[in-house]
């Protein structure tokens, strides 16, 4: 039998509890995700304990108890080590609207609890002192990096909609591959996920979209064809697999964060800044995730729109590139409209889209069995190349000159204007400070407030 070292401050509190609830008579075991992460020599966060003993024993037996679920029974204990998460045993009745158990029986089987879990690597227990016990083959399967149900995948998820969405996300984060009746099944019973609640679909996707390989998770998602089925419509996430999909995972992995990646599936499958905020708004996305994601958008399209223009400007003229100077303050009104990150990101979604090369398919696509495709069907906004690539080599240039990043960085303030002036406020007070800042920030100004006091008094060329 393995034995397995869990060698942590909160592993120590986490056996304290273990041995004190064996010293009443009951089992004790960690269980689920912190012994799977162990075995895979991941960093554990949490650690969750499943015991024989009743929630209101563990509350008599424990200071600081919080009744966290009595009802399913779960209580947090609380301790100088961390906070853990007891519940008892328990098998799970039939299940209503593919997520929630009608009905909780209290039981005393170790066993018989690990037997209602989701994925058998998610199935296996440890006792204080290292002990594993594993009745469903996890550890074979975490050796085989393989996704599988405990029991009949079609039970699995027919009981609770969302292990659809977790088999897709453990085998994007964790690199595995799902097992064949898994996958069957939840290509079967995708509809089922119609009534699970966006807040839990929003969960699992931004784990996934923040996870080490991105692309091999939403490659999955794809290819199930899981989030046509959701309770609210996802637009352009929900599409079916096509060119520009393939285009997307190709590139996804070459923006860092979870918002600049969803803002780059918005990119490559075309679509505007509300689109995208109506799927946000759909996924219940938090204020911080969306100011992540939209200005990103509206930064983009600025400067697309400004490409578009100096290189029309530049055919008009007979001229064999675009003018750096209208290219420059365009980009200057970006930062000051949506903000230095907002901008950096559209440079970052930018660079990685035209970085796409044609018809190339993505190892993610590739892992998850996907079939090719055609070359890449990227959008590019702008008529003439060479505005765009100007922006993108002189952006970060441009950016990193820029004396004032924000309008409160001028060395005036809306007041300066008015007390130079014998206008009442309105309007044109802002008007004139933003006229200001482009000026400054593309260099035609020194940030001083001696000079720009000077122009304000002569009123020359700032309204």
């Amino acid at each position: 039998m393995l034995r397995l070292q869990l060698n942590s401050e909160l592993a120590d509190g986490a056996r304290e509890i273990i041995r004190a609830i064996e010293q009443q008579g009951h089992q004790a075991y960690m269980v689920g995700g912190c012994v799977r992460d162990t075995i895979l020599d991941r960093p554990i966060h949490d650690i969750d304990i499943a015991t024989s003993a009743a929630p209101e024993q563990v509350c008599e037996w424990f200071e600081r108890v919080i009744p966290t679920g009595l009802q399913h029974g779960t209580v947090t204990v609380v301790t100088k080590r961390g906070t853990y998460e007891v519940t008892t045993f328990r098998r799970e009745g039939g299940y209503v609207d593919n997520r929630r158990p009608a009905s909780v029986e209290f039981i005393t089987d170790v066993t018989e609890d690990l037997r209602r879990r989701d994925f058998t690597m998610n199935a296996m227990a440890v006792d204080a002192d290292g002990m594993l016990l594993d009745p469903f083959d996890g550890q074979v399967d975490l050796q085989a990096h393989r996704v599988r149900t405990v029991g009949h995948a079609e039970e699995r998820f027919s009981e609770d909609a969302l292990r659809m969405l977790r088999a897709l996300r453990f085998a994007s984060v964790l690199q595995m591959r799902i097992a064949k009746g898994t996958w069957r099944a939840l290509v079967k019973l995708r509809a089922g996920l119609a009534p699970v609640a966006m807040e839990r679909v929003r969960e699992e996707l931004w784990k996934l979209t923040a996870g080490p390989d991105p692309a091999r998770g939403w490659a999955f998602v794809v290819r199930s064809g899981i989030l046509a089925y959701a309770k609210e419509p996802l637009l352009f996430l929900a599409h079916p697999w096509s060119a520009r999909w393939q285009s997307a995972l190709a590139v996804l992995g070459q923006v860092e964060t979870p918002e600049l990646r969803f803002a780059l599936l918005a990119l490559v499958h075309g679509a505007s800044a509300e689109e995208a905020q109506a799927v946000c708004l759909a996924l219940r996305l938090s204020g911080a995730q969306q100011d992540g994601i939209l200005p990103v958008l509206r930064a983009h399209a600025q400067l697309a729109a400004a490409a578009q223009a100096a290189s029309a400007a530049a055919a008009a003229q007979g001229a064999a590139s675009a003018g750096e100077a209208a290219l420059r303050r365009a980009f200057a009104q970006a930062v000051l409209a949506y903000g230095e990150t907002a901008v950096r990101g559209a440079l970052a979604c930018r660079q990685a889209m035209l970085g796409a090369s044609e018809g190339e398919q993505p190892a993610a696509v590739q892992q998850a069995s996907m079939q090719p495709q055609a070359a890449a069907d990227l959008p590019h906004e702008c008529a003439e190349p060479h505005a765009a690539c100007t922006l993108l080599r002189m952006g970060p240039q441009w950016l990193n000159a820029m004396p004032v990043r924000q309008l409160s960085d001028l060395a005036i303030k809306g007041r300066d204007i008015l007390e130079a002036s014998e206008r009442p406020a309105g309007p044109w007070v802002r008007a004139n400070l933003e006229h200001i800042w482009i000026k400054v920030a593309v260099g035609a100004l020194p940030n001083e407030r001696d000079a720009l006091m000077n122009v304000v008094r002569k009123g020359g060329d700032t309204t």
